[in-house]
């Protein structure tokens, strides 16, 4: 019998045309194992993952066939799925590959109806592909849109409220209003819990802040829904996740605060940041808006979330860096922070880390402790 040979793209298409069966072999069901949406979650087989939340292996749609883990910002293809299960190379997973699928042994008439069938599995995926391409803009013009439709001032608004009363982040003490942040007084939220079946849906205030990509084109719009605390003042509202995000924002960023010019006023966009310039970069925009309390002739951006630290699009004037991270000692933060370092530092940056030792989790519970602390010593004066 003729050995048959194929080509690495082949072996990926037919896995990718068994790619349910493969995800289940290499990334075993566990206890709180499901799938939902066309996306298996499980535990991650190459690591010690205590609870299923965070790995997950997408079997449809565009993505189909490639695994992320959020929690160390970790992904791949399915070849790189077996390697990361036996703890082996891409080459010997590979050989992994040929013999799970049965290929050492082929006749002509197996070859030719396995190439059939990876040949459909990857003609399919290029239509997903192609569908989720016109989706992502779709989501897109939404975001934009939505941000378009949010009140350009926020002062005298909840947005002021929660910031100022709440977050203790003054706007006021900058001068200016960052550019990034709108107001709307009625925006939809809707939340499923797939545990519980339970829906959460109805309209909010809401804080708005436009993504922009590297090149400062918006690709999606963050939204912090708000609601009354019940003692006069503003915070967030009381549903499962009060933050989320319309549209994808992977390697974006939300362009906060530009620093300060040589001329007193704001600096250039980040797409024309000077050579040799700095950044700072935290997680969430109350960090980021207390980083310029603090630092108000920094330019500072929100990643929004830790996984995108590292992947933040920056342009090649950017020369350092500074990552604002929570104090957080979980081993799977400390990796994804690990990981952000590492990036960074292999696009040639100098690269800090900032984190809060002064009590609390983050830089605005630092912020937060400064302020108040500066008002009981003015109480007492």
């Amino acid at each position: 019998m003729t050995r048959q040979t194929y080509s690495l793209d082949e072996i990926k298409g037919l896995l990718l045309a068994q790619r349910h069966a493969v995800a289940r072999h290499y990334a075993p069901a566990a206890p709180g194992s499901y799938t939902d949406g066309g996306q298996y979650w499980t535990l991650n087989p190459g690591r010690a993952d205590n609870s299923v939340g965070s790995f997950v292996v997408t079997l449809e749609g565009a993505k189909a066939g490639r695994w992320n883990d959020y929690a160390t910002g970790d992904h791949g293809d399915l070849i790189d799925l077996i390697a990361l299960s036996l703890g082996c190379t891409l080459s010997e997973a590979v050989r992994e590959a040929r013999s799970w699928l049965g290929l050492a042994h082929d006749s002509p008439e197996d070859a030719a109806r396995r190439k059939a069938a990876a040949e459909r599995a990857l003609r399919l995926a290029a239509e997903a592909r192609a569908k989720d391409a016109e989706a992502k803009e779709r989501r897109r013009r939404g975001a934009l849109a939505l941000w378009l439709s949010g009140e350009e001032k926020i002062r005298g608004t909840p947005v002021e409220f929660y910031l100022r009363d709440t977050r203790c982040i003054d706007l006021a003490r900058l001068g200016r209003q960052p550019g990034a942040l709108r107001y709307h007084p009625a925006v939809r939220y809707r939340h499923l819990d797939r545990k519980t079946g339970e829906v959460w849906d109805g309209e909010y205030p809401a804080m708005l802040a436009i993504v922009n990509d590297g090149q400062g084109r918006a690709v999606a719009c963050h939204r912090t829904w708000l609601a009354p605390d019940g003692r006069g003042g503003w915070d967030k509202a009381p549903v499962p996740k009060p933050k989320k995000v319309l549209g994808d924002y992977a390697g974006g960023s939300i362009h906060l605060w530009r620093g300060i010019g040589p001329r007193g006023g704001a600096g250039k966009p980040l797409s024309d940041a000077p050579d040799g310039s700095a950044v700072w970069i935290s997680e969430g925009i109350e960090d980021a808006l207390s980083a310029a309390i603090l630092l108000p002739e920094a330019r500072v951006i929100a990643a929004i979330s830790l996984t995108n630290f590292g992947g933040v699009a920056l342009p090649p004037a950017i020369a350092e860096v500074t990552l604002i991270a929570d104090n957080d000692p979980k081993p799977e933060q400390q990796a994804a922070l690990a990981q952000a370092v590492a990036a960074h530092s292999r696009a040639g940056r100098t690269v800090r880390v900032w984190q809060n030792h002064e009590g609390g989790k983050d830089l605005n519970d630092a912020l937060r402790a400064r302020i108040l602390r500066e008002r009981d010593n003015h109480a007492v004066a």
